[in-house]
């Protein structure tokens, strides 16, 4: 993939990842996105970021204990390290996080 087909994945799956978690409707978070970073940002102050690395070509998620780096394999982001998911770690972190299941596949 060249780098400008990856920025256009990156986009299309952080803006996927944006569109279900707003229509969730849940009070515990909220969320912004601009220029390629999509904050969630839950009722007591902590922030999980999920943003473009045009020069990595990844995406970087960024959360309380720690950060880590998704490459796309296959037509899935997959963390460069644990070879977990980028949607099934966002599920995990929020679900934890707001007491009850979510899904972002």
């Amino acid at each position: 993939m060249s780098n400008s087909d990856v920025i256009r994945a990156i986009d299309a799956t952080l803006k996927d990842i944006l569109m279900k978690l707003d229509a969730f409707e849940l009070d515990e978070f909220d969320l912004e996105f601009s220029d390629g970073k999509l904050v969630i940002e839950f009722t007591d102050g902590v922030k999980v970021i999920v943003n473009r690395q045009s020069a990595a070509d990844q995406i970087w998620l960024a959360e309380p204990r720690g950060g880590w780096h998704y490459d796309y394999r296959d037509g899935r982001w997959i963390d460069d390290k644990r070879g977990v998911e980028l949607k099934a770690t966002l599920e995990d972190l929020i679900g934890e996080k707001i007491g009850r299941p979510i899904e972002l596949a």
